[in-house]
């Protein structure tokens, strides 16, 4: 009996996939595709590299011109010139992909010990100020945010896979000053990080501005200097 390898049983299966979905065939008649087995970092085997970045793209240009509503997985699927079964093999569902894609737009908090609070916070700000002045970010978040208005599932997976995790990010680099005596110990990490986001996202979206290096300093001395302080709780009076 004949013996298969991976990349044979992966490709079979494709095939059979795609026989069985129209508009998947009629995309890729006459195309040579790459079905490369491809692993990202859950795990997860992805297919055609290519197509999962032209996919991405797709969306996340969609999804500021629509909005997430209006957004459909065949919509994407025919803009990025692939079928729907090869968006369902990596994404499970609409919510699942945009996430993905505004999340390809989002930069990783710098958060290494470097001995420098003022230097170590600088770092953390100046990303939060790229990543709410980014053009790309500017278009497609207040999408987002609209919609979660009306579909609480993504409400609240934006919270939890966009903007939590880089908050947690940001207050460890604040925590670190405050444990250096660089900050208060009553300081309101939690009240500090989202002031930021909210002015960096304020002259972002209403005005097209972003913050200069000087603005930024000025941001984090002030930060440094007379920070929010947490509220007293009756067992602390």
């Amino acid at each position: 009996m004949e013996r298969y390898d991976s990349f044979q049983l992966a490709a079979a299966a494709t095939f059979l996939v795609e026989r069985h979905d129209p508009e998947s065939r009629d995309q890729y008649m006459g195309q040579k595709r790459s079905l490369t087995p491809v692993t990202n970092e859950n795990g997860h085997h992805m297919r055609d590299l290519e197509a999962r970045e032209r996919i991405l793209s797709t969306t996340l240009r969609m999804l500021g011109e629509l909005g997430y509503s209006r957004l459909t997985i065949g919509g994407i699927a025919q803009e990025a010139g692939v079928g729907k079964a090869t968006i369902y093999r990596s994404w499970p569902n609409k919510a699942a992909l945009a996430l993905d894609a505004v999340r390809t737009q989002l930069p990783d908090i710098p958060v290494d010990d470097i001995g420098d609070s003022q230097q170590e916070v600088f770092a953390v700000a100046d990303t939060l100020a790229a990543l709410y002045g980014s053009p790309k970010v500017r278009l497609v978040l207040p999408a987002l945010v609209s919609d979660a208005a009306a579909d609480p599932e993504l409400g609240r997976r934006l919270r939890e896979e966009l903007i939590e995790e880089r908050k947690r990010q940001s207050a460890l680099v604040l925590r670190r000053a405050v444990d250096r005596g660089e900050m208060p110990e009553d300081a309101d990490i939690s009240t500090i990080l989202d002031m930021w986001a909210g002015l960096m996202l304020f002259r972002s979206l209403f005005f097209e501005l972003t913050f200069d290096q000087q603005a930024i300093r000025s941001l984090v001395r002030a930060t440094l200097g007379s920070p929010p302080r947490l509220a007293d709780t009756p067992e602390d009076r």
